[in-house]
């Protein structure tokens, strides 16, 4: 025979479902019940996770690869500053010192292949964004966007560290600069979703993904710059390579959670029957003579 539930539990379930018909009953608590669905739904975890791995087999190699064929400084300064280690480390003694020919011969395939097989990670961005949204995913007629998006994304990680120069302002330098890296990523953001939805969405609501995708990406630096150096030296000092592999994935996780995060959290607010959520859903009117 089933044992019927002790007073105690229909009491505590009881208050669980008082509890949840109030949290409904508030605009508030609806954008939060609607958030958690969102996240539920989404898989949070899951998606992070691959975008994080995505970035890394794909963003990265791209930053790697421009660093190396064109020598500009700040692709360099990207990875050191926002990875937490210097891509030199990776490169010791007789791969350090590669023909220019062998380096031209992997310029033509090499750099393609990189590219080509780097539209995983805007793959993977476009299926978070359709989970999120309910938006067709697209096919091969669109690999273009795919393409542009990984190529935004890669060439915004240089922007924003070209923004580290207004810190030697003096007195305004380090909000300057603040400004600045939430001004690229705000930029980027907003345009990524735009291609990888194909115009669905308003413009409020790109708009508004971007700028909390840009806040929360620019926090996570900020942290980054003091701790992840850090981090990542006493990982390959007591791992080697392995370490590093860990330690940026692990890091790029927290940052796809913000990115997969803030998508979740804009769609809960669009969502909702408040004039925040009823001003994002709708396109601004057009305007003409």
């Amino acid at each position: 025979m089933k044992s019927r539930p002790s007073a105690a539990r229909r009491v505590s379930a009881a208050r669980a479902r008082a509890a949840i018909r109030w949290l409904r009953a508030t605009p508030a608590g609806r954008t939060a019940w609607r958030l958690g669905e969102t996240l539920v739904e989404i898989e949070l975890v899951d998606r992070a996770l691959a975008l994080a791995a995505q970035i890394f087999t794909s963003v990265l190699p791209v930053i790697i690869a421009a660093s190396a064929f064109s020598g500009w400084q700040p692709t360099t300064d990207t990875i050191r500053d926002q990875f937490g280690f210097d891509p030199a480390v990776l490169h010791a003694g007789d791969a350090a010192t590669s023909s220019d020919r062998s380096l031209t011969a992997f310029g033509v395939v090499g750099l393609l292949m990189i590219i080509l097989s780097g539209t995983s990670f805007a793959r993977a961005l476009g299926r978070v964004y359709g989970a999120v949204w309910r938006v067709p995913s697209m096919g091969p007629r669109d690999a273009w966007r795919w393409l542009t998006a990984l190529l935004a994304v890669a060439l915004s990680t240089a922007l924003v560290e070209q923004t580290r120069d207004l810190t030697r302002i003096r007195v305004a330098g380090q909000p300057l600069a603040l400004l600045g890296e939430i001004a690229v990523w705000t930029l980027v953001w907003a345009f990524a979703p735009f291609l990888l939805t194909k115009g669905a969405l308003t413009g409020r609501v790109l708009w508004t993904t971007g700028v909390l995708t840009a806040v929360g990406l620019t926090a996570v630096h900020v942290v980054a710059r003091l701790v992840l150096p850090r981090i990542t030296a006493q990982a390959q000092r007591h791992f080697g390579p392995w370490g590093l592999a860990f330690t940026s994935v692990s890091w790029l996780f927290v940052m796809s959670v913000v990115i997969v995060g803030a998508a979740a959290i804009v769609k809960a607010v669009a969502s909702d029957d408040t004039a925040v959520g009823h001003y994002l859903r709708h396109r601004a009117p057009a305007t003409g003579a």
